[in-house]
């Protein structure tokens, strides 16, 4: 068979277009300027900006359960309303919207842009324009300004087949890129986060400042993040292993999502350690499918790089539905690079996003799993407890809740809207924040137990791969301890090597090639079960030969192979004469079932796996268990115990 080699992954480019629409008090000519439908073609003086009624009532209510219909989301208040911009006045250019001459300021268009769920009494900036080239992601931003905390952003977009969709209201990002002396002063916007739509050609937007804020100079962004015939990226292989305790899970790197680094103008910066991982949702839309989220990460790079002013993707890591990893900032996933993800926070601090929103529906399992994965590897590197505490050091700025300088004592993993004015990472989100600190937790000694299987029952470490299949099936897979070490005992692995080790004690010597398929057949089909196996290959006519074709030599040696012990007088005359007369088979049973082996089988049972002796008690507990059951049942119980899994963390620390 022959199969058709991959594409290879290539730097996409992104195309960015943007409609200016200025502000509600300079609007541009593509803007429209309405309060509650009535139309100002020249915008509205600063102290109608500024003196905006209170939020509506559809404004303040919680988020709804359902994305329909759509609402602006429920931010937390704001802080004390800003400065009024100096020096401002009415614009004079016109607008595209029918006006009556005799009365512009009262006038009502019936064709103006409306939601339907304005803020009342807020003047609106507002653009249609069904006339774009194809893009698949929106964003606005606005200028930085401290007054200017709290924007209501709402889009539909028209898609290819020429209808429009819902309105969606858009998160503001309270996310921002930190100035140092180590990096380049540019200029940084305050915006939304970026939607996918999906291919469209036309937009619709309605622009608000709640509590009297007026954003300026706003823009709403249209990106084409292109396409790659790489853009399938179902196959994935761990990144960076570093020096982890953990095994790294499969991500997705830059190259294979076709980052463009040629936008890139912000040099990496590094913290001294990582104390903490910061769970966010990217506010997206949640029907995506698995083709469109390299796309989906082009727009977001394109978006946070340039848009936003930050020089790369914000977000350290972006995990998809579908519970695949893809490397965001540049850096290193092992460094501590800085990221730009939580304003004031960002130092010290590992960004996971879950790429949706996670408001309005529940994160997939496969995506929690993903996001603890991640988490637990990247705390491994750095020796974080994820069920314990820290304190970081706000550096203010954006729509922090802490001061520049405050030191806040947060979890040590924690989600956005714990430091930031947000909803961030969604009602959804943030519910799953215990489950993601008791998976990370358990994945670290989940891991360590597979450590230990590995060793105990392969000889050998474990692949990258293997490690990170098992240990995902034990934290969030639904298998048990239980279930891993049989499937562990069932595999031709470790078949292979019980076989090797059988004919190396009973006959000195490597299986052939064909004894080892023949027995591999056995096995597989239960003709022969792992813990009969050596006293099937007693019986044989080799191992008699084996001891010179006596009876005697016979006896002693079933004895040392079973009991660790010479034969006397009185067991070798006995036994020798029962060979002779019934053939090998009573001889094994008898010998190989007695109390005395079973016991001793028990005892190193404890000592291979438990590294301990057992107890005498120990030894006629489970004298039963091997003799109903067999072998296999002993050691399964003994790997799937509480005391074995222990040992495998003080063994394999994570």
């Amino acid at each position: 068979m022959y199969a058709a080699p991959s594409p290879s992954p290539h730097p996409v480019e992104s195309s960015i277009d943007e409609i200016a629409l200025g502000s509600v008090v300079e609007p541009t000519a593509d803007a429209v300027v309405s309060t509650d439908g009535v139309v100002a073609p020249e915008g509205v003086s600063e102290a109608e900006a500024t003196a905006s009624g209170a939020p509506s009532t559809a404004e303040s209510q919680p988020p709804s359960e359902s994305p329909a219909p759509p609402t602006p989301e429920a931010a937390p208040p704001s802080a004390v309303p800003g400065e009024e911009p100096e020096g401002a006045s009415p614009s004079a250019t016109p607008t595209d919207e029918p006006v009556q001459p005799e009365a512009p300021d009262s006038t009502t268009d019936e064709d103006v842009v409306s939601s339907g769920a304005e803020l009342t009494g807020v003047p609106a900036l507002t653009v249609s324009d069904d006339e774009r080239d194809t893009f698949a992601s929106v964003g606005v931003t606005w200028l930085e300004t401290p007054s200017v905390e709290d924007v209501v952003v709402q889009i539909r977009v028209q898609h290819l087949d020429g209808a429009w969709g819902e309105w969606t209201a858009l998160e503001p990002d309270d996310i921002e890129q930190q100035e140092s002396v180590t990096t380049p002063s540019t200029e940084v916007r305050a915006g939304t986060a970026p939607y996918w739509t999906g291919d469209a050609t036309g937009v619709e937007a309605v622009v608000q400042g709640r509590d009297g804020a007026v954003p300026e100079d706003v823009r709403v962004t249209l990106i084409d993040p292109g396409t790659s015939a790489a853009d399938d990226l179902a196959s994935t292989a761990p990144l960076d292993q570093a020096n982890a305790a953990m095994a790294m899970p499969a991500v997705i790197t830059r190259a294979q999502w076709g980052a463009d680094e040629r936008i890139m103008n912000w040099d990496p910066e590094y913290a001294p350690t990582i104390k903490a991982a910061t769970l966010h949702h990217t506010a997206d839309g949640n029907n995506y499918g698995p083709d469109d989220v390299a796309r989906m990460m082009r727009s977001i790079q394109a978006f946070h790089s340039v848009s936003r002013g930050w020089g790369d993707i914000g977000y350290n890591v972006i995990v998809d539905k579908f519970g695949r990893i893809y490397e965001g900032r540049y850096g290193g996933l092992s460094s501590t690079v800085v990221g730009a993800h939580a304003g004031g926070f960002n130092t010290s601090t590992f960004g996971v996003s879950m790429l949706g929103n996670y408001d309005t529906a529940q994160p997939p399992q496969a995506m929690v799993n993903a996001v603890s994965a991640i988490i637990a590897w990247k705390f491994s590197l750095y020796g974080v407890n994820p069920n314990g505490t820290t304190v970081l050091t706000s550096g203010g700025g954006g729509t922090s809740r802490y001061a520049a300088g405050a030191r806040v004592t947060l979890p040590t993993i924690f989600g956005h809207r714990d430091v930031g004015s947000t909803a961030c990472p969604g009602q959804y989100g943030y519910a799953r924040l215990g489950e993601i600190r008791a998976a990370v937790a358990g994945r670290a000694g989940n891991e360590s137990f597979v450590r230990a299987l590995y060793q105990d029952m392969m000889v050998r470490t474990p692949d990258p791969n293997g490690l990170g299949d098992w240990t995902s099936k034990l934290t969030g897979g639904g298998w048990s301890t239980r279930g891993v070490a049989s499937a562990f005992s069932n595999s031709t692995e470790f078949r292979m090597l019980t076989i090797t080790q059988a004919y190396q004690q009973v006959f000195n010597r490597a299986p052939d090639p064909g004894g080892m398929n023949t027995w591999l057949q056995y096995l597989a089909s239960g003709a022969v079960r792992i813990d009969t196996l050596r006293p099937t290959l007693m019986a044989s006519q080799e191992f008699y030969l084996r001891g010179g074709s006596s009876d005697s030599a016979f006896v002693n040696n079933i004895y040392q192979a079973a009991l660790n012990r010479g034969a006397d007088t009185w067991e070798i005359n006995y036994w020798a004469n029962v060979r002779r007369t019934s053939g090998p088979a009573p001889v094994i049973a008898a010998v190989w079932g007695s109390a005395e082996a079973g016991m001793r089988r028990v005892d190193q049972t404890y000592q291979y796996y438990l590294g301990r002796p057992a107890a005498r008690g120990e030894q006629e507990f489970w004298l039963p268990v091997l003799m109903g059951s067999g072998d296999e049942q002993l050691r399964q119980d003994v790997m799937s115990s509480m005391e074995y899994f222990l040992r495998g963390m003080s063994r394999f620390p994570g």
